[in-house]
């Protein structure tokens, strides 16, 4: 009887310990609150899009979070990366303490920035509240008053095993704008000194127990050199997740002034700024009454030096001014002031709508149509990097050049199907620069073409492409063709169904 006493007084002391060092909740527990997302995503054949997508298996990070005002009375949201989840067909939890996975639901993605929130649906939250204790979602911080030197942590399930796993206190050495590999724009983020790797992205960055940002990516190249989105930069993007269309996208070329550039354009000393080599006629700095050659040199009040920096008092440093734009919404005020012709001209309004690129990253199905015998497709940059090798020709012509027209995309032949008769098909695998002596705008424009010739009654049309090759479209036999090809090759889809995006 003794020994018995001394041994349930054991297990008690235990339990004690136990609830002193994770609380008596199990939820207090970081591994119930950081979660190992598992997604199976569809991945499309972006360079021939009428075939059959693969489906592969993402593994990634997420938080549990809660925002009143964006979602009132919705629990169980997770905060992950917009990368983990594009495309998603099925979207799975789970976490450190137990092998379950639940079921979430894509609640919305902003992919330009690349985060998404997802929620557990209720009776998969019940479950796991059940076996985890309630869920008290983390605290969101004030990413703003990060700066250099800042010491943070991140959790998250990077590949490798099962459990959760906190990364070495980091250092932040860097507060920037710069281009996110996923979408290829251009967004503040931070760089630490975090021991991350794969399988973290979507985990939490936290400093002083609150998240201050979302791990993203890294360099594989070098060691400890991580990036997270500052927390505050997807809390400003959180009422645009349905609203997408108020992010002003503006597109121009701004060139660093050196001496002799200052030189060139007259300038008196001291006065400073970049210059806007492209401004996109009737884009949004167009319609706002920017110009080419304007000398940029003031923004909302802040001074612009010659590489495009202004001093950002939020940040407590200096930042590239596009920081500024990326804060604004379409319809917000702005205030500039450009030297033009040798004047110093101020211009103030609201923020204009933009335009989309001329290569753009998409994250939805590709637009394209098959006709003649012939597959059309509008290059993007997804398209790019499917073709490999093959696709380094584009790149180099066309990846980050700007449109010389609103709307306009470059239209490829990706293939050319045994049916139209040629042999030796890879010389005509190129843009499609005109059709019957009419420049092709977009993918859009060339299809509706294509149909009022037939209306019309036309039997023929030439497709004229780069070097002056030219190829024949049967128009009177198209519509058999077309037929045969759907039947013959399994393709479900002639074109995009739905009609052609943006």
């Amino acid at each position: 009887m003794k020994y018995r006493t001394i041994s349930v007084l054991f297990t008690l002391v235990l339990f004690l310990l136990g609830s002193l060092c994770y609380g008596r909740q199990p939820n207090s527990r970081i591994d119930t609150q950081v979660v190992r997302i598992l997604a199976t995503n569809k991945s499309g054949y972006y360079h021939k899009p009428w075939k059959s997508p693969n489906f592969e298996t993402a593994s990634a990070s997420g938080f549990f979070f809660e925002d009143e005002k964006n979602f009132p009375g919705m629990k169980g949201l997770i905060l992950t990366n917009a990368h983990a989840v594009s495309m998603a067909q099925s979207i799975k939890i789970s976490n450190g303490r137990e092998k379950r996975r639940y079921k979430a639901m894509l609640v919305g993605i902003f992919n330009s920035a690349d985060f998404a929130v997802l929620q557990m649906e209720p009776q998969e939250l019940e479950a796991y509240q059940s076996r985890n204790g309630r869920v008290v979602p983390l605290e969101l911080g004030d990413s703003d008053h990060l700066r250099v030197g800042d010491k943070v942590l991140g959790w998250g399930y990077p590949l490798g095993g099962e459990r959760i796993s906190k990364s070495e206190e980091g250092e932040i050495s860097r507060i920037e704008v710069n281009r996110y590999t996923y979408s290829q724009e251009y967004w503040l983020m931070v760089q630490a000194s975090l021991q991350q790797n794969r399988g973290n992205s979507g985990g939490p960055v936290l400093k002083n127990g609150e998240v201050v940002g979302i791990a993203f990516q890294g360099v594989s190249a070098s060691d400890r050199i991580n990036y997270f989105i500052p927390i505050n930069l997807v809390r400003s993007l959180m009422p645009l997740l349905d609203k997408k269309e108020l992010v002003p996208r503006w597109q121009y070329e701004a060139q660093p002034m050196f001496p002799r550039l200052k030189d060139y354009y007259k300038l008196k000393p001291g006065q400073g700024g970049v210059l806007l080599n492209y401004v996109i006629p009737t884009g949004g700095p167009h319609k706002f009454g920017l110009r080419d050659n304007d000398i940029l040199f003031e923004i909302d009040g802040h001074a612009i030096d010659n590489f495009g920096d202004i001093f950002f008092e939020p940040l407590g440093q200096r930042i590239y001014f596009e920081e500024i734009l990326n804060r604004k919404r379409v319809g917000d005020p702005l205030s500039v002031k450009v030297i033009r012709d040798g004047k110093v001209v101020e211009i103030k309004g609201k923020v204009t709508p933009g335009l989309p690129k001329l290569v753009p990253k998409i994250f939805t199905r590709a637009n394209y149509f098959i006709t003649g015998g012939l597959g059309f497709v509008e290059l993007t940059y997804n398209c790019i990097k499917n073709l490999g090798r093959s696709g380094r020709s584009y790149r180099e012509k066309y990846l980050g050049e700007f449109p010389m027209k609103p709307y306009q995309k470059i239209v490829i032949i990706s293939e050319i199907f045994p049916e139209y008769g040629l042999a030796e098909t890879s010389v005509y695998l190129r843009r499609v620069e005109k059709i019957n002596d009419e420049e092709v705008l977009n993918i859009g424009h060339l299809y509706d073409t294509i149909q009022t010739l037939k209306q019309k009654g036309e039997k023929k049309a030439l497709l004229q492409l780069p070097g002056n090759i030219q190829l024949p479209l049967d128009l009177e036999q198209a519509d058999e063709l077309d037929r045969e090809i759907k039947k013959k090759y399994g393709i479900l889809y002639m074109m995009t169904g739905g009609g052609f995006l943006e």
